[in-house]
């Protein structure tokens, strides 16, 4: 336990474990003791939490004791890099009246390792056993092998047949081409803007939708199942397609306050919704893929920045 300052406000930082594996969680706790009337303002959950990110978080409600009030807040923190890492310090404001200057005081850095997986509990390597033979008995094998041949066949007259009643040729029809990626999550945003979900307050079905949006468009565009990771899964993988920084930073945000939302409870300010959706649709605006036609006449794709850049390039050359 830390102890960063004493009287009239003392705060205290703690973790359950400072050595876990990739995936694993960490409680993360800051308690803050001061006398009843100073005035305290606590960091915004997305407050920067280093290489962790908030799964979720508990604050009860404050309590006396020895007349003094203690507050506490506990996030559920974990993160999906390896190495040694450090949680850095959280500030938090307080007023002490009659004096109306706001000082700010800050808990102690915590340091954490993360391993990549658990090891072995023998410790020892062993040799690759050999592959286990199955008995053949080759005239089952073989009669096995005529029976779904048979059926194949069997199958294949009736699809003949059934594609010949229904006037159809043994081809499949000719289907129209499937559409960008980008145009299909714009149109499900500018639905999703238009919808009565905000102003019914269903504020947890708004984000969760917003961010399913640009899971899929993620999906369609750079072809990583968005839908089935975590944030922090979704983010390592797209480490991989290059994602320039502020791009990185946009997508972490719009993920980031959708998850605290969905899993933690936390409720925007109204003036958030707006900010969230335009991150969306900026994310989108910025990565899609644009087809470029050089002098050569050689047509390449590249996403919507890159394709600026190269314009840019071209107009002052």
């Amino acid at each position: 336990m830390l102890h960063a300052q004493e009287s009239p406000v003392s705060v205290e930082s703690r973790i359950d474990k400072s050595t876990i594996t990739i995936g694993d969680t960490v409680r993360y706790t800051v308690r803050l003791t001061h006398d009843e009337n100073v005035k305290v303002n606590w960091p915004a959950l997305g407050a920067n939490l280093g290489a962790f990110e908030i799964r979720d978080y508990d604050k009860p409600d404050p309590r006396k004791v020895k007349g003094r009030l203690i507050e506490e807040i506990a996030y559920t923190i974990s993160t999906f890099d390896t190495g040694r890492f450090e949680i850095p310090p959280l500030t938090i404001s307080y007023q002490t009246p009659p004096d109306t200057i706001w000082h700010d005081l800050q808990t102690e850095k915590l340091d954490i390792y993360v391993a990549s997986m658990r090891p072995s509990q023998d410790g020892d390597i062993r040799d690759i056993k050999a592959p286990w033979e199955l008995p053949r008995d080759w005239k089952l094998v073989l009669r096995v092998a005529a029976i779904a041949a048979v059926i194949l066949l069997l199958a294949g007259i009736g699809f003949y047949y059934w594609r010949k009643r229904q006037g159809k040729g043994l081809l499949s029809e000719k289907k129209e081409p499937a559409r960008p990626a980008h145009e299909t999550a714009l149109e499900a945003l500018r639905k999703l803007r238009e919808s009565d979900l905000l102003a019914t307050g269903k504020i947890k079905a708004y984000y969760s939708e917003l961010s399913e949006i640009i899971r899929r468009y993620i999906e369609g565009r750079y072809f990583v199942a968005a839908l089935e990771l975590t944030s922090g899964e979704l983010m390592q993988n797209l480490k991989t397609v290059a994602l320039e920084n502020g791009v990185q930073e946009m997508l972490r945000e719009l993920l980031e306050i959708s998850d605290l939302v969905k899993f933690a409870k936390y409720e925007p300010a109204p003036d958030e919704h707006p900010r969230a959706h335009q991150l969306a649709e900026s994310f989108v605006e910025t990565t899609k893929l644009v087809m470029l036609e050089p002098a050569n006449g050689q047509i390449t794709a590249a996403s919507a920045a890159s394709a600026e850049k190269a314009a840019t390039a071209t107009e002052s050359t």
